[in-house]
C-alpha cells in the first residue's frame, strides 16, 4: 500500500518557500517596530560621552584635579543620511606628585571587564606616561593620555560620538 501522507517535491518546495517568506516578513516588520539605537540628537551623543568621562573622572580623588577643562565640537557624520557627531575633549590638569601608575589600578577597578568594561594600557615614554584605550560597554571609545613633566601632569580624555539620528 502506496503512503500518501508524503508530500510530492512541487509541493514541499512550495511550502517551504512560503515559509521562508513568512519568516522574512516577520523579520523585516520587527526590524521596524525596533526603535533607532543611535542617539536622538547630538546633544545626547555628547552627554553619553560626557557620562563615561566622569565615570573616568571619578577614579581620581577630587584633590588631585587641579583644574579642568572641555571641549565639544559637532563635525558632520561621515555617513549619508544621519545627522553630526561630537567630538568631546577633557582635559584634567592634575597634582604632578600623584602616583598614575597607582590611579591605573583604581581606574581598572572602576570600570571592570566583568561590567563589559575594556582597558588597555600601553606606556609611553616612561613608566608615568602612557595611553589608554577604553571601550566602553555600549561601545563607546575613549582614548586617554595621561603625562607629566616639568612639574605638571595632565590627562586627556578623548572620544567621538556616534552619529545622531537628527539631519
Amino acid at each position: 500500500m502506496p503512503d500518501r501522507s508524503r508530500l510530492g517535491p512541487k509541493k514541499q518546495l512550495l511550502l517551504m518557500a512560503t515559509g521562508i517568506g513568512v519568516l522574512v516578513a516577520a523579520m523585516w516588520i520587527m526590524t521596524l517596530a525596533l526603535p533607532d539605537p543611535r542617539p536622538p540628537t547630538v546633544e545626547a551623543a555628547t552627554a553619553k560621552i560626557e557620562s563615561h568621562f566622569d565615570r573616568i573622572e571619578e577614579s581620581l580623588s577630587a584633590s588631585s584635579i587641579l583644574e579642568r577643562s572641555e571641549d565639544v565640537a559637532e563635525q558632520p557624520c561621515p555617513l549619508e543620511q544621519h545627522g553630526d557627531q561630537a567630538r568631546v575633549r577633557r582635559i584634567l590638569h592634575i597634582d604632578p606628585d600623584l602616583d598614575r601608575v597607582a590611579w591605573l589600578t583604581d581606574l581598572e577597578e572602576a570600570l571592570p571587564e566583568a561590567d563589559g568594561w575594556v582597558v588597555r594600557i600601553r606606556t609611553l615614554d616612561s613608566r608615568d606616561n602612557f595611553r589608554i584605550r577604553v571601550v566602553a560597554r555600549d561601545l563607546t571609545v575613549i582614548n586617554i593620555a595621561a603625562r607629566g613633566s616639568d612639574g605638571q601632569a595632565r590627562i586627556t580624555l578623548n572620544s567621538t560620538s556616534e552619529c545622531s539620528q537628527a539631519d
